[in-house]
């Protein structure tokens, strides 16, 4: 067996937002890339790049550093968005990375589901039946 293309990491997932409480679609869908996709390797690699930057001029990393790191991260699994008829602090977001970071880190919630189906390797196999949240 060829190993090769088992994950497709540039296949992307549909990921139908779920509200916090009652996990019912609320009508916001996301095509999320996989957390090995170039453009999540290219995040993480600027990360690295920039820790050692620190590390070599004798600085640490703050928590408020590593959170900034997880929400730029998350943000690069959102390929696209559609709000439906949703709306965030009164408007519908338009997608960009400084977009999706302040959202994600005001929206734990939202943050956890971006990252549990990006995380998800089922999700990426093109075999997968399963589109939502909740695999």
């Amino acid at each position: 067996m060829d190993i090769s293309n088992i994950i497709n990491y540039e296949q992307l997932y549909t990921l139908d937002v779920l509200h916090p409480v009652t996990e019912k679609p609320l009508g916001i869908t996301m095509q999320i890339r996989s957390e090995g996709s170039p453009a999540a390797k290219e995040v993480q690699r600027q990360h690295t790049s920039k820790n050692v930057e620190r590390a070599v001029k004798g600085k640490t990393r703050t928590g408020a550093d590593i959170e900034q790191e997880n929400a730029e991260l998350a943000a690069s699994y959102i390929a696209s968005w559609d709000w439906g008829t949703n709306t965030y602090e009164g408007s519908k977001p338009e997608l960009s990375m400084d977009t999706a970071i302040r959202i994600l880190k005001k929206e734990d919630w939202l943050y956890q589901q971006v990252m549990k189906a990006a995380r998800n390797l089922e999700n990426f196999t093109g075999t997968s039946v399963k589109d939502s949240a909740a695999t």
